[in-house]
């Protein structure tokens, strides 16, 4: 018998454990959602105005986005897909009990585009689901295919560096035997980490983490069935490889890659150096969310300055309508996906949009479309050649005397890259923190004090770090077997104490190299620097 495919592993784990989980009777107000809208995407991305009844889909819905694409286009043709029939039916209902009644359903395999809806679609909403498909590429060139000539695609994948600790979070739930297969395996996963001391950055990482508190989001993700994530460089070449480009970064000012570049110095990079420095510094803060265009889009199109659509005219829901009144007695906030905090309404501010006008001081809170190109400046991509080699030697297990801990080995990717890669112009690390010094926001403090940022890393271990950095390169061993920590047996014996201690794990025999990984995951977080044999 053939192993299962990766869909149909997918779909078995989404079939079990529906997502996102959000109780069926929760409301979203109706002006909350504005982002969403498709007049408001198409702006940002420099399409020009959107068609008054856009057609749309969901390629992956789960369980809340039809609801919320619905509550935010109201007028157009919604069409909702997922590989897993339970969390259609879920959205289905979800879309029933609030009155939406304009989004249609279906079954559809992405990695099989004979079951693709039909047509051809103004926005594809594709919101972390490519990094789970067996090949993104084809996926992708397929769906930029099926969207019309102005049309927007939606892209969410995980971000590769600021996603490592949700990666090692994994590794520690496969080492432990924990899978999204058996029911009580998210709660013995949420029920060990938290018993971890509060300075662990994986401890930190999964308690942060928003959907670690239900078990469905435990399983999307830490026990998950095959996701990935992309870096900068990697999700740049895909998309000019699906013959797209990026018309806006869905993300806040500071993850914004000219804004990046401008504060930084980096005037003459592209987008794709940008966002991935960004990220291997820990600060992109978010998942990688791109609206991008066909590449033989028509250009883009700023159009004059009007209000987004939710706030202004008539013809609106009765409910929505409703709340237009409230908010232009009383004002109010609105909540942003792209920017900083919520935006602060005045009443007068609502009473002017209402009339379809548009006060200089509103074009800054995203209820503005047109008057001016959102877009990015910097040009979309170029390749960093040696990428596979950077990321082999990142992950390659080194061996010797103060040797960089594993734990932390995303940390010295950053401390290391200038150096080994001088193609890419970096300058050297006491330059780039001096470059990060007024925009850096590191995570640590007490009673974490290092190992969450490189930047608050380095501000405790400059020495050693640059010490690191100015000998020479270190022997790497193949695999944790044929390695042997300082007080080797002292570190394996404390694994399986406490895998003792924690008897409702499940029972399975660990190998030398698995105690060992796991005593540094476990119990290292207070080293940067290890000794290996």
């Amino acid at each position: 018998m053939s192993p299962p495919t990766k869909s149909q592993v997918l779909r078995t784990q989404y079939e079990a454990w529906p997502y996102p989980q959000v109780p069926l009777l929760a409301a979203l107000p109706s002006t909350h959602p504005f982002e969403l809208n498709v007049a408001w995407l198409w702006d940002r991305s420099g399409s020009g105005p959107a068609p008054a009844k856009p057609r749309l889909w969901i390629a992956g819905c789960g369980t809340f986005q039809p609801y919320a694409f619905a509550v935010a286009n109201p007028r157009a043709e919604i069409v909702a897909t997922d590989l897993s029939e339970t969390s259609l039916r879920i959205a289905r209902r979800r879309c029933a009990v609030h009155r939406q009644k304009h989004v249609q359903f279906a079954p559809v395999d992405l990695g099989d585009a004979a079951t693709w809806p039909d047509g051809q679609f103004d926005l594809i909403e594709c919101y972390g689901v490519l990094m789970n498909l067996a090949d993104p590429l084809a996926t992708l060139r397929g769906l930029r295919q099926r969207l019309t000539p102005r049309g927007v695609l939606r892209l969410m994948v995980y971000p590769h560096w600021s996603r490592q600790r949700v990666f090692q979070l994994q590794r520690l739930a496969q080492l432990l035997g924990l899978t999204a297969t058996d029911r009580h395996h998210p709660a013995l996963l949420r029920s060990f980490v938290r018993a971890l001391p509060k300075a662990h950055p994986l401890r930190f990482a999964f308690t942060t983490y928003a959907d670690s508190r239900n078990d469905a989001g435990v399983v999307d993700g830490f026990l998950h069935a095959g996701d990935r994530g992309f870096t900068a460089f990697q999700l740049g070449a895909l998309l000019r490889d699906a013959a797209l480009v990026p018309g806006y970064w869905f993300h806040r000012p500071w993850a914004q890659p000219d804004t990046m570049a401008q504060r930084l110095q980096f005037p003459d990079r592209d987008q794709s150096f940008v966002l991935n420095y960004l990220d291997l510094w820990q600060e992109l803060r978010g998942n990688f969310v791109v609206c991008a265009r066909r590449a033989d889009a028509p250009p883009r199109d700023v159009q004059p300055a009007t209000a987004h659509p939710l706030f202004a005219g008539d013809g609106h829901a009765l409910r929505h309508r409703l709340r237009l009144a409230r908010l232009r007695l009383l004002g109010g906030r609105v909540p942003t996906r792209t920017k900083d905090g919520d935006v602060v309404l005045r009443a007068a501010d609502v009473r002017t949009l209402q009339r379809e006008e548009h006060a200089a001081a509103l074009h800054d809170s995203g209820l503005v479309l047109g008057g001016r190109d959102h877009g990015p400046r910097l040009p979309a991509h170029v390749d960093f050649a040696d990428e596979a080699g950077f990321l082999q030697h990142t992950t390659a297990l080194r061996v010797g005397r103060r040797a960089p801990n594993p734990l932390f080995s995303h940390l010295f990717a950053a401390f290391e890259l200038a150096a080994r890669h001088p193609e890419l112009r970096l300058p050297d690390l006491e330059s780039q923190l001096g470059r990060w010094l007024p925009w850096a926001d590191p995570l640590e403090q007490r009673p974490i004090r290092f190992g969450l940022t490189p930047y608050g890393t380095c501000q405790r271990y400059r020495t050693n770090v640059l010490e690191h950095l100015a000998r020479g390169a270190l022997p790497t061993a193949a695999s944790w077997d044929d390695t042997r920590l300082r007080h080797d047996a002292e570190a394996l014996g404390h694994v399986r104490s406490l895998l003792r201690d924690h008897g409702e794990l499940p029972a399975r025999a660990h190998t030398g190299g698995e105690l060992r990984e796991l005593a540094v995951l476990l119990f290292t977080h207070d080293q940067l620097f290890l000794t290996f044999e």
